[in-house]
């Protein structure tokens, strides 16, 4: 089980999200920016906490055959900066950032 204070680099390191996977490579979770935000507003001692208990379960999720398009639109009506990509069988086959996705074109 990762720390939190391991968690606290994943954001840094990938860009504001942590994806947490099964052994199966299945998403099991995401630690966003806003999770750490709602974690800081509740809790004096961040490091106390276990990452399973603060991370988002069962996120939102764009799959490898989605449009672009339609990714960012989901994620601007959610509020959501970065999203995982799953494939078929729901094994996680990267991250999509809205950042991105905008320098791209797409948005």
């Amino acid at each position: 089980a990762a720390t939190m204070r391991e968690a606290v680099g994943w954001l840094a390191a990938r860009r504001g999200i942590g994806v947490v996977t099964t052994p199966e490579r299945r998403v099991a979770g995401v630690f966003t920016a806003g999770d750490l935000t709602r974690l800081l507003e509740k809790s004096s001692d961040i490091f106390g906490v276990t990452l399973e208990s603060a991370m988002t379960r069962a996120p939102k999720v764009a799959t490898a055959e989605e449009l672009a398009s339609a990714a960012v639109y989901r994620m601007e009506q959610l509020g959501i900066m970065a999203m995982p990509v799953v494939d078929d069988s729901q094994h996680i086959v990267g991250v999509i950032h809205l950042h991105d996705l905008m320098r791209a074109g797409v948005a």
